[in-house]
């Protein structure tokens, strides 16, 4: 076939790949199959290539386990091997791919458990995607850490969202990636942003850190993104945004920047960034929709939009005056309250006694009634008919329970994690029903991670988990691993043992939730 340029043989059960010479392919697509070892593109063995003109293989989707060597492959530039159960990468494993620009591996093994130090030296790379692969950089040592990819100096796409770096550890990754104008963090652990967490990348334009734990940043941490266009912080923990948190130089070249579903405190602290958001020529992701109030309290849900506080309420020498006079005030209202009330004195003493009893742990036990819902169900769409005809059925149609689901009790134009949030609370315990597309869904993990909050505050009790299915060792997440280790579960099967299944689920729903392992006071 001299005259075959392009190749795609995706969605079959090809196994084992055996090719005589194609010298003019130029693109071959193998994804979606049932390969298990990384083929051999090499003749009779030797060193002469069958595809002397390869300039991308796409393998994505198979079941390869190790890699071994890239041989025979002079021109290649472009390899993606998403989706495998790669577990490890070796020293120098790709370094007879001389011609390699773009290398993608995501969701690789699910966790990635290794990368040696030099597995990644290739001085023309341009793209890397580790995305999904749940690896620990921040277990490598600070040796590794600093050249795991110091030799990609001319790297322009880096994704790396969706593993484990500790914000402290950033910069040291990314000092040598001058060159860099794509970086996504999302999903990666980031708490603080310190000072040298983005060392100088005078080229970089997107950046996206959103659904992480950050909660602030050093005022420097974004002085040397000078060329930066797209920012996206959404589904972070940041309270405040004041003139001080951006330089005025990233203004100048942002275009797009997201904030939304923070954790924002409606106070007089905040006045800055809600004029500016009104005012901002810039485009505001999910705006206004997902700039709301957390806190406090009186405000919680109401929108940034709508927050006006006055000149007066948040002028300091107002409230300086306003607190000496309610002070004063409130001082003759004692006096006043104990001579004329001495009588009543002995009484509210004993209330008092009574309320440390209750801060030294002696809480009442939370019950159903206390809650809107008996339970808030978690589940993937794929197990969506299971859940509706048969769990919600069974519980709420025969036995009773009020449960919420999500497909039906959401409020419509709310985010998700908004209506996650709003609802947990309003439910007395939470059901996790597992499967292997559970362990495959981004947003399930993103629960997960809130349900082991619950779970740590008010004990095994408050779960109940419900296996549909074996979930596979590829799939298996870690968060996921953990939360099964430390809670019991029931497994659903038809036929004999279903009907024990619902006496247990049943049983397990309607037993107390006990005292909280950790206090609330």
């Amino acid at each position: 076939m001299p005259a075959l340029r392009f190749l795609k043989v995706s969605f079959n059960k090809i196994a084992t790949i055996l090719l005589d010479s194609v010298p003019n392919l130029k693109s071959l697509n193998l994804d979606n199959n049932l390969i298990t070892n990384f083929p051999k593109f090499c003749l009779n063995h030797g060193n002469k290539s069958a595809l002397p003109n390869l300039r991308q293989l796409s393998l994505s989707n198979n079941r390869i386990e190790h890699i071994g060597e890239f041989r025979c492959f002079p021109r290649l530039f472009s390899l993606k091997m998403d989706d495998n159960s790669i577990e490890r990468i070796d020293y120098n494993t790709f370094a007879e791919l001389k011609k390699l620009t773009n290398l993608s591996l995501q969701a690789t093994g699910k966790p990635l458990k290794k990368i040696e130090d030099g597995a990644f030296n290739f001085p023309l790379l341009k793209m890397l995607s580790l995305r999904n692969c749940r690896f620990h950089f921040d277990r490598l040592s600070l040796s590794a850490q600093r050249s795991m990819l110091s030799n990609c100096k001319d790297i322009r796409f880096l994704d790396l969202s969706w593993n484990y770096i500790k914000s402290t550890i950033l910069g040291r990754m990314i000092s040598q990636l001058q060159q860099l104008r794509y970086l996504n963090l999302e999903n990666t652990r980031l708490l603080f942003l310190p000072r040298n967490a983005f060392p100088e990348l005078p080229y970089i334009e997107t950046l996206i850190m959103r659904m992480n734990r950050i909660y602030g940043w050093n005022i420097d941490v974004f002085a040397h993104l000078t060329s930066l266009q797209y920012l996206d912080l959404r589904h972070n923990l940041i309270k405040i945004i004041n003139e001080s948190s951006f330089p005025t130089t990233l203004f100048e070249n942002v275009k797009t920047i997201g904030l939304g579903t923070n954790q924002f405190a409606c106070t007089c602290e905040q006045i800055w960034f809600v004029n500016w958001l009104r005012h901002t020529n810039i485009t505001l992701l999910e705006y206004p929709k997902q700039y709301y109030c957390t806190t406090p309290d009186n405000y919680a849900g109401k929108l940034l939009k709508d927050f006006k506080p006055s000149y007066l309420s948040c002028n300091p020498i107002v409230t300086i005056v306003t607190s000496t006079t309610a002070f004063v005030c409130l001082c003759v209202s004692i006096m006043t309250i104990f001579l004329k009330c001495n009588t009543n004195i002995k009484n509210l003493s004993y209330l008092l006694k009574v309320k440390q009893f209750r801060r030294q742990g002696y809480l009442p036990i939370l019950n159903s009634e206390d809650y809107q819902y008996h339970a808030f169900v978690v589940y993937c769409d794929e197990n969506r008919m299971w859940v509706h005809n048969d769990f919600v059925k069974k519980l709420e149609n025969e036995e009773g329970f009020k449960l919420c689901i999500h497909h039906r009790d959401f409020d419509v134009g709310e985010s998700i994690s908004g209506n996650v949030d709003k609802y947990l609370k309003k439910s007395w315990k939470v059901v996790v029903i597992i499967s292997n597309a559970f362990a495959k869904s981004e947003w399930c993990q993103w629960e997960v991670d809130i349900i082991q909050e619950r779970r740590r505050r008010q004990g095994r009790n408050a779960l109940l988990l419900v296996m549909l299915e074996n979930v596979t060792s590829k799939n298996m997440t870690s968060p996921l691993r953990t939360l099964l280790d430390s809670t019991p579960h029931l497994r659903y099967n038809n036929g004999i043992g279903e009907k024990l299944f619902w006496s247990a689920a049943i049983a397990d729903l309607r037993k107390p939730v006990g005292q909280p392992p950790v206090s609330e006071l």
